[in-house]
């Protein structure tokens, strides 16, 4: 789909919803209306910068709000096996999966998208200690499916990426008017560009442009080819899949945990941030945090 012709979708679609949404609530009065001009200009910008990234994205969306385990679902719970007869059912949706069959197999590069209203990164030390589990374990999923061939056409999946999109988009200020507006394309790739892990191996189904540095994607490359140290999200292959085994590994220890009876409430510390920070029940909370002793993450 041509960028002006998404663009113009999402606005006439827009127009629409405005006044079937809530009998009209969004065109009641100037703020209102307002409201709703913000909304569809943003998703408008979003929408645009995404159809402008499919040329160099060689992955198509396959299937959105990919529900297992539930009432319903097109797949069945991932049930992982504990030992000792007890096994750990792993339930979600998944907002977005994208595929790149590969040529002459029945095989495909498989990513998954989890969108958000505000800006969110994986954090290694709490991918590690098994607190970030989420949008990984999702793609561990998919690597395991017995018959994925129903829904996505191919025998087998291979994990290629994962990958949170921020809807709102993360953008920087600037100390002029031009600073901030001078390069409005630019602004948008750096405000929607998407944050996770990938397989150095699909870089070239991901972003075919054969550049050093990413858009789409936060990854950056050496003169040789070779991922550059500082860039994380961009991951060697090996490195990768161990990131998935250990993503299973977390999920086993939790599950073998909860069967032995281990329940504490044990919040954390990473740095000078506590898991209380953001927690809705602090009223009614006996943990004082003042004298509580909080698990260290290492």
């Amino acid at each position: 789909m041509p960028i002006l012709e998404a663009r113009e979708k999402i606005g006439r679609i827009a127009r629409e919803l405005k006044i079937s949404f809530r009998d009209g609530l969004l065109g009641s009065d100037a703020q209102s209306d307002f409201s709703a001009r913000s909304m569809t200009e943003s998703l408008q910008d979003f929408i645009e910068t995404i159809v402008g990234w499919m040329e160099q994205y060689e992955f198509d969306p396959r299937v959105v709000e990919l529900g297992f385990g539930t009432k319903g679902k097109l797949l069945p719970a991932w049930e992982i096996d504990l030992s000792d007869r007890h096994k750990l059912a792993f339930r979600g949706i998944i907002d977005r999966v994208d595929i790149c069959p590969l040529p002459d197999s029945d095989e495909a590069l498989a990513v998954v998208i989890d969108y958000k209203s505000s800006a969110k990164q994986l954090d290694p030390l709490l991918l590690s200690n098994g607190l970030q589990l989420q949008l990984p374990a999702y793609l561990a999923l998919l690597r395991q499916l017995p018959n994925p061939e129903e829904i996505f056409g191919v025998k087998r999946l291979i994990p290629a990426g994962v990958f949170y999109v921020n809807l709102r988009g993360k953008f920087s200020g600037g100390k002029t008017r031009d600073d901030v507006l001078g390069n409005i394309d630019e602004s948008r790739r750096k405000g929607y560009q998407h944050s996770g892990r990938f397989d150095f191996a699909a870089l070239s189904r991901l972003d075919n442009r054969e550049e050093q540095v990413g858009t789409q994607f936060n990854y950056r490359l050496k003169n040789d080819g070779e991922p550059n140290a500082g860039s994380r999200e961009i991951m060697l292959p090996e490195n990768f899949l161990q990131l998935l085994d250990d993503v299973e590994k977390n999920l086993v220890r939790i599950g073998r945990e909860v069967f032995s009876g281990i329940v504490k409430i044990d919040p954390y510390q990473k740095g000078n941030v506590r898991a209380c920070d953001q927690c809705e029940y602090q009223a009614i909370c006996r943990i004082d945090p003042w004298i509580h002793a909080y698990r260290i993450l290492k």
